[in-house]
């Protein structure tokens, strides 16, 4: 395969496209990594910048990885659904039933979830963006993602969510992060 060659952002310098695992911060979480995605690598500068195909799907399974999560959500995970639903901080704690300086405690790491707002999320985002039913049962999760709902665990070890990019789509797997 020849190497490809791209002009880096930062600097303009010549960059190589590599494939590698990426660790995607770039979603405001801090727990996501993408399998062997084409990268931008300059020698020059050092920069890396991720080129992601299908940026919705990857958006999409995201939310869907969040809501098959068996343990509660953090903090950064209610605002990544909050925000892939396209609401205000006011709109959703409003959604939730709680006030919105409880919300924003909530998503800012100050205040844990209750039980109760974890699920009414992962529900919230399912009935407000039906694409993510549809993408949990395309991924054959729907079953267990429905009764994980039921059993959610407050102590559970942090959870490494790694994506997959296939031609019929992103795909994931939940592991236990070390």
């Amino acid at each position: 395969m020849k190497e490809q060659r791209r002009v880096c952002r930062e600097c303009g310098s010549n960059a190589k496209i590599v494939r590698k695992d990426h660790h995607f911060t770039e979603s405001g979480l801090n727990n996501v990594f993408l399998k062997g995605i084409e990268v931008v690598k300059c020698a020059k500068c050092k920069s890396e910048s991720p080129r992601i195909p299908n940026h919705d799907d990857l958006m999409r399974t995201i939310a869907v990885a969040l809501i098959d999560k068996p343990s509660e959500l953090a903090g950064d995970e209610v605002r990544f659904l909050r925000k892939y639903l396209g609401e205000g901080g006011a709109a959703f704690a409003q959604m939730l039933g709680i006030d919105r300086s409880h919300l924003s405690r909530v998503e800012n790491g100050a205040m844990a979830i209750s039980r109760q707002t974890d699920r009414l999320v992962r529900t919230l985002a399912l009935v407000h963006e039906p694409s993510l039913l549809e993408k949990l049962k395309r991924l054959g999760r729907y079953e267990d993602m429905l009764q994980r709902l039921s059993a959610i665990d407050p102590n559970t070890s942090p959870i490494r969510f790694q994506l997959d990019h296939a031609a019929s789509g992103y795909t994931y797997d939940l592991k236990t992060a070390a």
